[in-house]
This record gives C-alpha cells, sequence and structure tokens, in this order.
C-alpha cells in the first residue's frame, strides 16, 4: 500500500476535510483494516468499514486502485444551516419539476398533487445535517481494464 499523504481541503460553506490519498493493489486489501482515521474518532470501525465495501465495488483485481478518503472537522451550526437550505432547495425543484411535467400531460390539479409528493418525498431522503455531524467521503479510482472507473460514496457520522 503506497501512502502519498495528506492534505487538508476547504469545500462549501467553509467545511474542511482531512485527505488521505492512498494506492493499492488487491493483494493489499486486507491492511485496509489496519488505517487509523483519527478524526472519525469513535466511528473510526464504520469508516474503515465503508471503506473496504467502496475498494470491493471497485473490483479492481489486479490493478491499482487509488483512494481518496476525506473526514471533515464537525459542522458548525452554520453549515449545518446551509447544508439544510441547500436540501430544501433541492426538495423544493425536484416538486416543481415533477409539478410541470406532469401538468403538461395531465390536468394543475394533478400536477400540483404529485408535485407536492416528490417534494415530500425527496425531504425523506435526503439528510438532515446538525452542528457537530462529521462528513466523510470516500472516493476510488482505477484506470485500466475496460478504462477508467470511479465510484464515490459518502457517510455523516451523527453526533
Amino acid at each position: 500500500m503506497k501512502f502519498e499523504g495528506t492534505f487538508q481541503y476547504m469545500g462549501n460553506h467553509g467545511i474542511v476535510f482531512n485527505v488521505s490519498q492512498i494506492t493499492l493493489t488487491d493483494s493489499e486489501r486486507g491492511r485496509l483494516r489496519e488505517l487509523h482515521f483519527g478524526e472519525a474518532k469513535s466511528a473510526h470501525y464504520e469508516v474503515n468499514s465503508k471503506v473496504v465495501e467502496v475498494y470491493d465495488k471497485m473490483q479492481a483485481k489486479s490493478l491499482p486502485c487509488m483512494m481518496r478518503i476525506g473526514i471533515s472537522k464537525p459542522l458548525t451550526r452554520q453549515q449545518g444551516d446551509a447544508l439544510n437550505a441547500q436540501r430544501t432547495t433541492i426538495a423544493n425543484l425536484a416538486g416543481t419539476a415533477f409539478t410541470s411535467a406532469t401538468s403538461a400531460v395531465s390536468s394543475p390539479y394533478v400536477g400540483f398533487s404529485v408535485g407536492a409528493g416528490v417534494r415530500m418525498y425527496a425531504n425523506e431522503i435526503l439528510p438532515t445535517y446538525h452542528a457537530g455531524d462529521v462528513l466523510v467521503s470516500i472516493e476510488a479510482q482505477v484506470d485500466g481494464g475496460i478504462g477508467p472507473q470511479r465510484t464515490l460514496s459518502t457517510l455523516i457520522i451523527k453526533t
């Protein structure tokens, strides 16, 4: 396993991530459980399990797999509120799109009902963020085989 270093990245809304980059092959998969992510604190095992799951999803076989694991600092109240406002905007946009599309092929009453249902569904499946939550982003990339393959997975460590 080739550890390529750790760096900090500041994302949207001022969220700071500590990002570790590693490259590994199939023979080194077992060593993924040995990695320690101090930023994850008590959720360390949960992060390790997700890293192994993402690696297995890539089915890299003998090809090297480059992984980036980003763990944020705990969210502040303002960052959580900004992410929740973004969540509401997405739900409203989805509801509006379905309202318009359904109204075009049916009546406005049906369109309104469908749009409201989609908005409620989007609000249920999109996560709610709180102060102190930690965001984890795991990105993997394999070059070769059928071509470049990439995947991204996220995890929210609730407080």
